[in-house]
């Protein structure tokens, strides 16, 4: 077990990697244009200074080397994060479809 950014103890499924991509999240009738803080195979973070409660579905479309994908997800939970040195809230948002895993891993890898 690892400790997070903010002292927490971390349990992860695979390896985060802080890149920035484009996002557009949709819930509720609206539409959010964000960068995500982190991104793994298993899903994002994402700042939100209100977030989308925990248990939220979500869909999300990612923009990752050129190429568009749209996915589902739900919202897993709320933790403090930093954005270029300003504490913020992120919304942690789990994407458990083979389809994201593939999306990711073959871009973050080379990205």
């Amino acid at each position: 077990m690892t400790k997070g950014r903010y002292g927490g103890s971390e349990n992860r499924r695979s390896p985060r990697y802080d890149k920035r991509f484009q996002v557009l999240l949709e819930y509720e009738g609206k539409t959010h244009e964000i960068r995500t803080i982190d991104i793994s195979e298993y899903g994002v973070l994402i700042p939100k200074r209100i977030p989308p409660p925990i248990g939220t579905r979500v869909k999300l479309t990612l923009t990752i080397r050129d190429e568009i994908s749209t996915f589902e997800g739900v919202v897993i939970r709320h933790t403090k994060c930093l954005v270029n040195g300003v504490e913020t809230i992120g919304a942690g948002i789990d994407v458990s479809s083979s389809e994201y895993q593939e999306f990711v891993k073959d871009k973050i890898l080379i990205a």
